[in-house]
């Protein structure tokens, strides 16, 4: 049997799988030639810490802290079985034919602790097509100091000659096991070929590894854990729209770990227009609200958010549903939840994830641009709070300096000007305050790489100038 030594030392998978994100690598992904970005669990060795885990990234910008959060979402979609972007090529440095990405989690099962490692390499696999290239997926036990040696579990190549299952023994016991499961890998190799589909996470690969569990062990439950923690515990809110319309913002709607499994749990809900709720739905989404709105008014006082009826209404598929619009009330004023300020959308959009992450310690939400339109003494406080209560995982990019106020040393990294070590920690920071920290390295540097790409105030103001007389001279040509 496959990895039997590897199974021994993990045991075997009776229980749910715990996973928290622990580190994030990029090789030339957009503007970053090479950059690590470490949760602060890692970081400080506590690597099966339950406690809140925040992380912040600052930089000016187009210094690559989006790029984290795009890289974060692509690894989401193929950890969930999803299709690659339709532009992953752009994704690509212009200076590289392909690029690397790489995931690693801290996993408990059983009382058994290992961390996980995803890597994949993306890039031209055909003329018309950039695709994954390799996929490899590793697994280190834990020693209880540090991790063990890392051993391949399944891994994937797009090269011709090349086994698409290695270990070679793995695809040998597979096909012993099955015969069917030849047939079953090629067309699963096909797809991961022509949509783009992670290979050892896609449907069709999955059904193999469902059928082979005595063939796989433990390493079944790990791949379908790894899933389930993409779909249901790992959230990624991106400011990139791919649409023209700008106007749209979402509601999760979520009610914890304790329902994991239920579909509600990957539901969408809009703010701008009416929609309709499926009946079962109404009275769990009404339960949502009131746990919304406890929170609200403790960040905006008088406050609430509730649900208007238009009335029952037939579905297209046929079941009962409600149509109804998302209002705010404050007092006897009651208004469509749309016409709120952006930054009340904002907050409202994705304070139910924040309560997620506040209660659950396996849930991770990943925000760009968290302060956008948030006013900067509330993100303050928020960031605060969770930092002294929360238990889940927090990863987000912002420009507003104020959090800097609220988080240690470890909680923020910095982006860089140098694409070749994009993201650092500051160093000779003891009890002084982050963002004087920060101020004073941009302006006077210290660091062991240069933060800011320096901007000339004079040669700015000359510029405008500049400008606005060549437009003066074309207007009276």
């Amino acid at each position: 049997m496959y990895g039997e030594d590897l199974r021994r030392e993990m045991k075997q998978l009776q229980g749910d799988m715990n996973c928290r994100l622990s580190k994030i690598e990029l090789r030339n992904f957009k503007n970053t030639e090479y950059g690590i970005v470490e949760m602060p669990s890692f970081a400080n060795k506590e690597y099966f810490s339950r406690s809140a885990d925040i992380l912040g990234i600052y930089g000016q910008n187009g210094s690559g802290k989006t790029a984290v959060v795009e890289c974060i979402s692509i690894l989401k979609n193929l950890l969930e079985g999803k299709t690659l972007p339709a532009n992953v090529k752009n994704y690509i440095a212009q200076t590289s034919e392909t690029c690397q990405l790489r995931i690693w989690f801290t996993v408990e099962f059983n009382g058994e602790k290992s961390l996980l490692e995803y890597k994949v390499e993306l890039g031209e696999i055909s003329k018309e097509q950039t695709g994954i290239i390799t996929e490899e997926l590793f697994a280190s036990e834990y020693s209880g100091k540090s991790f063990k040696r890392k051993k391949l579990i399944i891994g994937y190549s797009s090269e011709k000659g090349k086994s698409f299952v290695t270990p070679d023994k793995l695809y040998k016991d597979l096909v012993k096991l099955r015969e069917e499961s030849s047939v079953d890998m090629m067309v699963a190799r096909r797809i991961t070929q022509r949509e783009g589909v992670s290979f050892i996470f896609g449907d069709d690969m999955n059904r193999v590894f469902e059928l082979s569990k005595d063939v796989l062990g433990v390493y079944s439950g790990v791949i379908k854990a790894l899933r389930d923690y993409a779909a249901y515990d790992l959230f990624v809110i991106s400011n990139v729209r791919e649409s023209h319309d700008h106007n749209i913002c979402l509601i999760p709607v979520l009610s914890g770990a304790e329902d994991k499994k239920e579909e509600s749990r990957k539901y969408f809900v809009p703010v701008d227009e009416p929609f309709v709720l499926e009946k079962s739905k109404f009275v769990f989404f009404e339960n949502i609200l009131k746990k919304m709105n406890t929170v609200i008014c403790t960040i905006i006082p008088g406050l609430n958010i509730d649900i208007h009826s238009f009335g029952e209404q037939l579905m297209e598929n046929g079941k009962e549903g409600v149509k109804v619009q998302l209002v705010s009330k404050r007092g006897d004023v009651t208004i469509p939840l749309k016409y709120e300020s952006e930054g009340i959308i904002k907050i409202i959009s994705l304070l139910n994830l924040l309560m997620c992450v506040y209660n659950n310690p396996f849930m991770c939400l990943v925000a760009d641009e968290l302060d956008a339109g948030i006013y900067e003494y509330l993100l303050g406080e928020l960031l605060s709070v969770f930092r002294r209560g929360a238990k889940g995982q927090l990863l987000f990019t912002s420009h507003n300096l104020r959090a800097l106020e609220m988080l240690d040393k470890t909680s923020v990294i910095f982006s860089t000007v140098n694409p070749e070590n994009r993201y650092i920690r500051l160093k000779n920071v003891r009890n002084s305050n982050l963002r004087d920290i920060y101020l004073r390295s941009i302006i006077l540097g210290g660091q062991d790489e240069e933060i800011y790409d320096e901007t000339d105030a004079i040669e700015m103001g000359r510029a405008f100038r500049s400008a606005g007389k060549a437009v003066r001279s074309e207007e009276q040509n």
